[in-house]
């Protein structure tokens, strides 16, 4: 039977051997303390929350992040040794995929410390405390030295159902084979002459003919039922690829260079298809699209 505690200290060694690989850099667990939580995981606070469902064991392990340590880890990976500052939407998409992949590794090496399949598994930020278990937790708290720049704080909380389920070795063991019967001679049976074979007899099919087919006259298009349907028009002065590095780095005053000229018309797009291309023109102080070209062809 594995104990929690060495549950925690193996999944807390799986968070330290993702972090080292993602930062370039030695990273070492230390071991977990433990305590008990008997109020419930919040999402707005200074804290990341991911969940791990593991599948084959039937159960979800909550793993909590601190915003300013993950912060620090990003600017690690990103080649620098502090954070970006206060974590903006590019960053905080970072920072999510970035715990999401370390709390699915420690869920992987969960599962194969107590002999249970790792196939399915999956980890997301929650952002919703209501998708989250019920206290009480049984939490595990340890810290991960990320090189001599940052040393991030990992906790993990059992709820009640997975702690049981996992003191238990599992929840999906396979099933076992019948016991093989017992040595010896098989007591008689009345032996019994086996069924006569039926007789097979040729199957006949009745004729069949075609159906004529009925011509259907096509109705007249009725447009004004979807006159109404708002649709999303979106102008599109030109495109560009940047690096991570460039996107996160940007900031007031920036300039970076599209892939279209000066001279060059913008695409019109409705729905993300482009239907027509124009000029930029100003009416009333507000810009305005002059439609040039309808239909272009996607090439040009």
């Amino acid at each position: 039977m594995p104990e929690m505690q060495h549950l925690a200290d193996t999944m807390l060694a799986a968070a330290a051997t993702v972090l080292g690989r993602l930062v370039d850099q030695p990273a070492d667990a230390s071991a977990a303390s433990r305590h008990v939580r008997d109020g419930s995981i919040r999402t707005d606070g200074d804290e990341l929350v991911t969940r791990a469902e593991i599948p084959s064991l039937g159960i979800g392990v909550v793993v909590r992040y601190a915003v300013a340590d993950m912060e620090r880890v990003v600017g690690l990976m990103l080649g620098g040794v502090e954070g970006a500052g206060d974590v903006g939407a590019v960053q905080l998409s970072i920072v999510s995929e970035t715990i999401s992949q370390i709390t699915a590794a420690m869920a992987e090496r969960l599962a194969k410390a107590v002999g249970a399949p790792a196939e399915g598994i999956r980890a997301e930020c929650c952002s919703d405390a209501a998708s989250l278990p019920a206290p009480p937790f049984e939490s595990y708290e340890g810290m991960i030295q990320v090189g001599s720049a940052a040393a991030p704080s990992v906790t993990i909380d059992f709820d009640g159902v997975a702690r049981s389920k996992l003191l238990a070795g599992g929840s999906a063991a396979p099933s076992e084979a019948p016991p093989n019967p017992p040595s010896g001679p098989e007591p008689s049976r009345r032996s019994q002459p086996p069924p006569a074979p039926a007789h097979a007899q040729p199957v006949s099919f009745a004729t069949m003919s075609p159906a004529p087919m009925r011509s259907v006259q096509p109705s007249p298009a009725n447009l004004d039922l979807v006159h109404d349907v708002p649709l999303q028009i979106s102008a599109v002065l030109g495109k560009t690829a940047l690096t991570l590095r460039d996107v996160v780095s940007l900031q007031a005053g920036s300039v970076f260079e599209l892939d279209k000229l000066s001279t060059d018309p913008i695409d019109l797009y409705v729905n993300n298809i482009l239907i027509a291309r124009g000029e930029v023109v100003v009416v009333d102080d507000k810009y305005a699209v002059k439609i040039s070209e309808l239909n272009p062809s996607v090439a040009k």
